[in-house]
């Protein structure tokens, strides 16, 4: 396995003075994705006020209590049309699917969560339930993963901490290469390639954060969003996953978002890339990353660089990020 990089220097002239600023060009250990890092940072805002707008969306919001039962659309092929419930989480289908099944989850009452309110038990109700809905799918291969987008720099139309569902026929374009990658360094090398990433990481030692019950985590090498954490499972497929498992997944979540609520970021991407019905090559993997704080007045932190190179540009070292997430775990 390896961890490749380049490195380029800019010269600037600020004044009288001359600055150089390095950007490190990293490839994915599996896909080999570039990522560059830039060590100057730009100025970003941290998390302002916008109690107005929490306040305000909540006379409107499809998933609070007062309105998600009568609102919540119902799938009509799986779950016969009903709403699935455990404690405080409701399942259910997208109003605007993006695949075949498309769900829901809401993951609590509360309208709105500071990072570090967000509780295990949150995301283990969550998990759970949608395990018993994965569990009345038909036979047949499909791609199943877990995304959550948490506040507008995240790409949320809806404040109301959710997660969504795709399962599809067909992979999308990262979900496929991490397929095809996988299954490539499967055939050269006889093991996963994610197992195999934690034992190198762990030697490395510098983006090895720790673990949880049965689960380990570690910064990306080559990121793809401010602070990008992986958790890798020790049960390959989520549908098999126990209880300890997905409690232990959970629990590094919750770990994960005080950090970026330390660092004064209050929005995140997060998904899991799950293992079911892929292969033995392929082990579920969970990515979450922080976005832009939100605010007032936010900016986002997407630009050309992403949405047209697929490269992402971000301002941290993994290496600084697993250092200090390590001292909080």
């Amino acid at each position: 396995m390896e961890f490749k990089k380049e490195i380029e220097v800019s010269k600037i002239l600020i004044g009288n003075k001359i600055e150089e600023n390095v950007v490190e060009i990293r490839y994915d250990p599996l896909t080999l994705q570039t990522s560059r890092i830039v060590s100057k940072i730009p100025p970003i805002s941290t998390q302002g006020d916008f109690n107005d707008e929490i306040e305000n969306s909540k006379s409107y919001c499809p998933f609070c209590n007062e309105r998600v039962w009568d609102l919540a659309v119902k799938d009509v092929e799986i779950m016969n049309g009903e709403i699935m419930k455990k404690d405080e989480a409701l399942l259910f289908s997208n109003l605007t699917p993006y695949s075949k099944y498309s769900f829901i989850l809401r993951l609590c009452n509360a309208h709105y969560l500071h990072l570090n309110e967000f509780r295990v038990e949150h995301f283990k109700n969550g998990l759970t339930l949608i395990q018993e809905c994965l569990k009345k799918l038909p036979e047949g291969k499909f791609y199943i993963s877990i995304g959550m987008n948490y506040l507008k720099p995240a790409g949320s139309s809806v404040m109301h901490p959710h997660m969504q569902i795709i399962i599809s026929e067909t992979s999308t374009d990262y979900f496929a290469r991490l397929d095809w990658s996988a299954l490539e360094y499967n055939e050269i090398n006889g093991k996963d390639f994610w197992q195999a990433l934690v034992e190198k990481e762990k030697e490395i030692g510098q983006r090895y954060v720790g673990e949880t019950k049965k689960t380990e985590w570690l910064a990306a090498y080559a990121p793809k969003g401010f602070m990008h954490f992986i958790g890798i499972p020790e049960e390959k497929e989520f549908l098999k996953m126990d209880e300890e498992q997905i409690e232990g997944i959970c629990d590094g979540i919750v770990k994960v978002l005080n950090y970026y609520h330390s660092k004064q970021f209050n929005s995140f991407n997060m998904s899991i890339f799950c293992g079911d019905r892929i292969g033995e090559h392929f082990r579920t993997n969970v990515n979450i990353v922080a976005r832009t704080p939100f605010e007032k007045y936010y900016w986002c932190d997407v630009f050309f660089p992403k949405i047209f190179h697929d490269e992402s540009v971000v301002h941290t070292f993994p290496e600084v990020c697993a250092k200090e997430l390590k001292l909080m775990w």
